[in-house]
């Protein structure tokens, strides 16, 4: 799954040095400069299944590769998408996503016709 993040900004409207400061954070307690990060996370609320997590810092735009195994049982599921900000309150979002899960070949035909080729 590929998940596409943008920021909406008038980058035209700012100037360099407002550019570079883009996701810095106002926390005066923290120790250094703290970065806002997101976690993209893909899970089954129903099952209460984590299925991938990734956490990424977001400049303007970014894709992100989100990795998971399908469910086994063919099926259809809705499964959510989660983007939370570790900085941020109230900037959580939340996506439904349709998953169609069809039967598979199975594996042990794949064995099959390579014990025949060894022969």
């Amino acid at each position: 799954m590929v998940v596409k993040l943008e920021r909406e900004i008038e980058e035209e409207e700012m100037d360099d040095e407002e550019v570079m400061q883009l996701g810095v954070v106002s926390a005066p307690l923290f120790p250094k400069e703290k970065r806002e990060g997101w976690w993209i996370v893909v899970g089954d609320t129903k099952t209460n299944s984590l299925l991938s997590l990734k956490r990424i810092s977001l400049q303007t735009t970014q894709q992100v590769m989100l990795e998971f195994l399908a469910p086994e049982e063919a099926g259809d599921y809705d499964l959510t998408l989660f983007c939370m900000s570790d900085s941020y309150l109230g900037c959580d979002q939340e996506y439904s996503i349709p998953l169609s899960v069809a039967v598979g070949e199975s594996d042990d035909d794949d064995d099959d016709e390579s014990e025949e080729s060894d022969a």
